[in-house]
């Protein structure tokens, strides 16, 4: 994606430069990990939530091989601590951190289609809040403790996959591309507009898709949707070091 226009969040409106912003510069969010890098970006996608259970692919590859819902028996909510919404701005950040992904996509949508879109000539983000969403230590390894499956325990337990341990979750998330006519014109016969939901591999996301033309492509999420998340191992109860990307598998 060529350029970034700006995001909003929480009501304020950041411009974005390609200058790095120093950690001072973050203000209250200073210590987010979102700010600092220190997470995966997913795009947009419905279902990585924390306690998702991540498999390491060749290179620096990493993907969904359990959700969360195939792990438990009870609700969610009993390993998930749901955080407040921010109300700082992070519009650098986000704004960042879609166009700097464009080898991940946006979308769970297969690899081409995600190039494609990755040629924007420009992006704008907006969001209505942003919130981390915490995975319960105690309470999950209780669950994994009680999985029928004894080699997907042991395996958990050895540290052989990684899970998801918080997540960056969003309301109210709108992206606007822009594109010449011809590229436009082959996303759009493509995605198609209207309400859709997109599936890659294990990942879905559900979209309200508008155009102008062929020219200004609106993708506006549904509902509330993970757009990047941090990793733990089992093993050892710290976080994986940085440098996965996502595979949509």
């Amino acid at each position: 994606m060529a350029s970034v226009a700006a995001v909003i969040l929480g009501g304020c409106s950041v411009g974005v430069s390609n200058a790095s912003k120093t950690i001072a510069a973050l203000n209250d969010c200073a210590a987010d990990d979102f700010a600092r890098g220190q997470v995966i970006f997913f795009g947009l996608a419905d279902n990585l939530e924390p306690g998702t259970i991540m498999k390491r692919y060749t290179g620096t590859g990493i993907g969904p091989e359990y959700l969360v819902g195939s792990v438990l028996a009870a609700p969610t909510s009993t390993v998930v601590h749901h955080g407040v919404d921010w109300a700082c701005a992070l519009g650098d950040s986000v704004a960042r951190a879609f166009n700097a992904n464009s080898a991940v996509g946006i979308l769970p949508v297969d690899t081409a289609l995600n190039a494609k879109l990755a040629r924007a000539s420009s992006i704008e983000v907006t969001v209505d809040a942003l919130r981390w969403d915490d995975l319960l230590a105690a309470p999950y390894r209780a669950a994994v403790d009680q999985l029928s499956d004894p080699s997907l325990k042991a395996e958990l337990f050895r540290g052989d996959y990684l899970v998801e341990s918080r997540a960056l979750v969003a309301k109210g998330l709108r992206v606007t591309a822009s594109f010449d006519k011809s590229l436009g014109a082959s996303i759009k016969a493509a995605l198609g507009e209207g309400r859709k939901t997109l599936r890659q591999g294990k990942i879905t996301a559900v979209v309200d898709l508008t155009w102008e033309g062929t020219t200004a492509l609106t993708i506006t999420a549904a509902s509330e949707v993970y757009i990047a998340g941090r990793l733990m191992s089992l093993a050892s109860d710290v976080s994986d070091p940085l440098g996965h990307v996502l595979v949509r598998l």
